[in-house]
């Protein structure tokens, strides 16, 4: 059928019909041995090329999202288990991290991809910020994001979990004065720890928080633009309470000290 419609179009055609030339049916030959032969991918500088297709950055949800309440944005608390239910505890935290902790706090920056795992994991949360009171406690980084006026309090292991938890903006305090903004405690059993955010006035150079036989030396950071601070401490506490109950001792740029009961503390 193909050979009877191809001679059907040859009588159809006007020109007349001619035979190949010699050089005619060398040029033919030539050409069918270099397609034969040329096996040989085509280089780059010979293709097309476009931009690499990169997939949109997909972000886990963050700490603050708009929502549909007349006050406007909602403030989330974000939170990632590290551990399933056990005789150990679980939380957003190890119990083996929280076990690390230390009364003193350490420099981040001396603490190398230990804290730059939970560093990155509090700004993928909270959509990144400015930064504050960021300290490490064994393993256990804590620092303060602010972003667009809202605050987060995230702590993290270096497991990739942890929790970042909304708190106020600092407040105006006296010199010498304390308040206590956000507490609250995460996880059970082993794994289970207290936390603490306040503000304090601008001759406060130390806090040490003293709570259920622990001890803890609270990171303090003065704000340059304003005559008051933020401090920030956390500890493992395996009793079922949520309130900090035991007093706080203040250390002052002349030197002294004062001591105030954590219940004078919360409204």
């Amino acid at each position: 059928m193909r050979h009877d419609l191809l001679s059907r179009l040859t009588e159809l055609d006007a020109a007349p019909r001619t035979e190949f030339s010699a050089a005619d049916l060398d040029r033919k030959e030539r050409l069918l041995r270099a397609v034969l032969s040329d096996t040989e991918r085509p280089s780059h500088s010979d293709v097309a090329t476009f931009p690499a297709f990169r997939r949109p950055l997909v972000r886990r949800a963050a700490f603050t999202a708009a929502g549909a309440l007349a006050a406007g944005a909602v403030l989330l608390t974000m939170t990632v288990t590290a551990d399933p239910p056990g005789p150990g505890g679980s939380g957003p935290l190890s119990a083996a991290e929280v076990a690390t902790w230390t009364g003193t706090a350490g420099d981040v920056n001396d603490a190398g991809s230990t804290a730059s795992s939970a560093m990155a994991w509090c700004i993928d949360e909270t959509r990144g910020g400015e930064l504050s009171n960021t300290d490490i406690r064994g393993t256990v980084t804590s620092v303060i994001i602010t972003r667009h006026g809202q605050a987060a309090y995230c702590l993290a292991g270096s497991y990739g979990s942890g929790v970042a938890v909304p708190v106020g903006p600092p407040v105006e305090v006296p010199a010498d004065g304390i308040t206590l903004d956000a507490q609250g405690a995460r996880g059970s059993g082993s794994a289970r720890f207290h936390y603490a955010v306040g503000s304090m006035g601008s001759d406060v150079k130390g806090i040490t928080v003293r709570d259920r036989g622990r001890t803890v030396h609270a990171t303090v950071r003065q704000i340059r633009t304003l005559s008051y601070g933020r401090w920030t401490a956390w500890w493992p506490d395996s009793d079922s309470h949520d309130q900090l109950t035991g007093t706080l001792t203040l250390t002052l740029t002349d030197g002294t000290t004062r001591t105030v009961n954590a219940d004078s503390l919360v409204e």
